[in-house]
């Protein structure tokens, strides 16, 4: 889950990332560099004076930005109740301001901070725009004509409203209600997520299904992919689930995503997904599974795939990841029937594996003088005691 120290990553990568965002940023006044002089050192109180003065001057050219520090510096000082109202005035004035992303992702943690559920339900799920006024109709006549020309009877008329009861002294005035959001503020797929990734703990079966619909959105994969994270880092049974779907069947982007997170995954059950995966995955799919099983150190699903695969790329490197994965017996396996491009791959699984017996007995077995040269090789890398003593009694040979 991105928290509040990667939203400052993000935004200082704003001020510092790149060419074009540089090219795109008004030059910086004096007033906003000793601002944020004072905020890389911590000394939030001093910068908020110094904010709000660029805030209010109209010859300043980074308004955005700077209102997007005071809040920063604000929610640092304490003043909650300051940061928001610096962000909803960000939110109101440059709604398409860079800074508005990063303000949003403020705007979470405040709102978790204080315990104001809906106000992150209202980020997760907005409220549909409004519908467009209807047409006035004309006004209605009291009498019509007939379509002879004949009048119509006079219309019904409703009788009179009852008197008025007595005046009642009226109640007084109810507090103004505190608002979080600017009137047009209306949060990305990205703010979404973040907002849905706080209310997983505490409302998950609400918040499942709306990330399961975000992440089978194909026009959005970075919003996705950022929903499967949040399913996955909750280890709820249910978001478990969702993510083996969203593997198996989900935007190809996304599926990679999925498959990743999968791999951080427990039970034996996950290796026979990750498998189901594969054979119905696409390239980067299929090269994530293995990865994934890697992680696992899954030797027998590595071990199925090298067998099975046809692709030579893929098969070489489920061999390789194998060999990361401690499986030595299915090495020696593969390499007594493999070809000589699959015996070169096996060799390097078993260096990876460290087997020195493994591949002592590829070195007395391989007649190809490059291969074996190779497996010498490599054990002179692994440098054991018995790697040493087998190359002792071979040299000159």
């Amino acid at each position: 889950m991105r928290n509040w120290g990667v939203v400052v990553v993000m935004a200082l990568a704003l001020v510092a990332g790149g060419e074009v965002a540089r090219a795109a940023s008004p030059a910086e006044s004096a007033r906003m560099a000793r601002a944020k002089d004072l905020i890389s050192e911590d000394r939030w109180a001093a910068a908020i004076p110094v904010l709000r003065a660029a805030v209010a001057d109209p010859k300043e050219r980074n308004k955005d930005e700077a209102l997007f520090w005071l809040a920063h510096s604000q929610n640092q000082a304490g003043d909650l109740a300051e940061a928001v109202e610096s962000i909803r005035k960000l939110q109101r004035e440059f709604a398409k301001s860079r800074w508005a992303e990063p303000a949003g992702s403020l705007l979470i943690e405040l709102a978790q901070k204080l315990g104001r559920w809906d106000v992150l339900w209202r980020t997760a799920v907005p409220p549909a725009p409004p519908a467009p006024p209807e047409a006035p109709q004309p006004a209605a006549v009291a009498r019509l004509r007939s379509p002879k020309g004949r009048p119509a009877p006079a219309a019904v008329m409703p009788p009179p409203p009852p008197a008025p009861p007595a005046a009642i002294a009226p109640a007084p005035p109810a507090p103004p209600e505190f608002k979080w959001f600017a009137e047009s503020y209306a949060p990305g797929q990205d703010l979404r997520v973040q907002a849905l990734g706080r209310l997983i703990k505490t409302d998950a079966t609400k918040v499942i299904p709306i990330l399961r619909s975000i992440a089978f959105e194909a026009s959005n994969p970075g919003a996705a992919r950022g929903a499967v994270f949040v399913l996955a880092q909750s280890r709820d049974p249910q978001a478990e689930s969702t993510v083996v779907d969203i593997a198996k069947t989900g935007p190809e982007p996304v599926r990679v995503a999925a498959v990743r997170e999968l791999g951080r995954f427990g039970g034996s059950e996950i290796s026979h997904a990750l498998l189901e995966v594969y054979s119905t995955g696409k390239l980067a799919v299929k090269q994530q599974v293995v990865v994934s099983l890697g992680e696992r150190a899954d030797a027998p699903s590595l071990f199925r795939i090298a067998q099975s695969e046809s692709d030579d790329r893929l098969r070489d490197t489920a061999i390789m990841t194998l060999g990361r994965a401690g499986g030595r017996e299915q090495l020696r396996v593969l390499f007594v029937k493999a070809s000589r491009e699959t015996r070169q791959a096996v060799i390097r699984g078993l260096f990876m594996a460290r087997d020195d017996d493994g591949l002592i007995r590829v070195a007395e077995q391989e007649k190809d003088p490059a291969l074996r040269a190779e497996v010498l090789s490599r054990l002179r890398l692994i440098g054991t005691p018995k790697a040493k003593a087998y190359l002792e009694s071979v040299k000159g040979k």
